[in-house]
């Protein structure tokens, strides 16, 4: 197996790891409260996107397997996001107002706007690649750009709602935020890097996206220790 393929599914295997323990610390801390319920989703579904991430880019996998397993990785990626955006939700309105059917339904779109294009522009496996042990997916760059653009629109989103609510607030709640505000501007910077590593095709800019969204993961976790 190449080298830099095996960077990649080390450094994604740490990610699940990352993620999963995230997504237990967040119930743990009260799992009755649905903004931590939604926080554990955006990091179990990315626990689970990332696993699958690294289940196709084992390039032991018949070739036939990897781009179902990948779209299957990508509508995780796309629901911890809508996850992420239902914290806002809550933060900014209130627990009982944000889980009524018209947030839910605001989120319910905006999964569908990001996961409906795998359906028509279906990413392919480059078999060239492939038979030089790297995995390697193509997603028509129309689709690409669309959905990571999507994703980081979401994300500022999310920042610039984190910075009203911190204003709003004081003492420990305003501190938890503020690690929210720095969790997820990392997140983005996870998102701009795979952007780039997808453009240019390089594995090591991927790389070090997945290690910028590991950082996040501690921010936000710490935010939540705050006591």
């Amino acid at each position: 197996m190449d080298v830099f393929n095996i960077l990649k599914i080390t450094a994604s295997i740490i990610t699940v790891i990352f993620a999963f323990i995230a997504g237990y610390i967040e119930l743990r801390k009260n799992p009755d409260y649905w903004l931590n319920r939604w926080f554990a989703m955006f990091f179990v579904s990315n626990a689970f996107g990332f696993l699958a991430y690294t289940i196709y880019h084992i390039n032991t996998l018949q070739p036939y397997l990897i781009i179902p397993i990948m779209i299957t990785a990508q509508f995780l990626y796309s629901f911890a996001i809508i996850s992420l955006v239902m914290t806002v939700f809550i933060l900014e309105k209130s627990e009982k107002l944000a889980m009524t059917p018209k947030y839910l339904g605001i989120v319910m779109v905006l999964y569908i706007t990001l996961t409906f294009g795998f359906f028509i522009w279906t990413p392919t496996l480059n078999m060239e690649r492939y038979k030089q042990g790297i995995i390697d997916t193509e997603t028509p760059i129309g689709w690409f750009l669309f959905v990571n653009v999507w994703r980081l629109v979401l994300f500022i989103f999310v920042l610039y709602k984190y910075v009203i609510v911190a204003k709003s607030t004081q003492g420990v709640p305003r501190k938890q935020v503020l690690w929210f505000f720095a969790g997820s501007f990392m997140f983005i910077v996870g998102i701009l890097l795979n952007l780039i590593g997808g453009i240019a095709g390089s594995i090591l800019i991927e790389i070090l996206g997945l290690i910028a969204f590991n950082v996040g993961v501690v921010f936000v976790v710490k935010g939540f220790l705050i006591k």
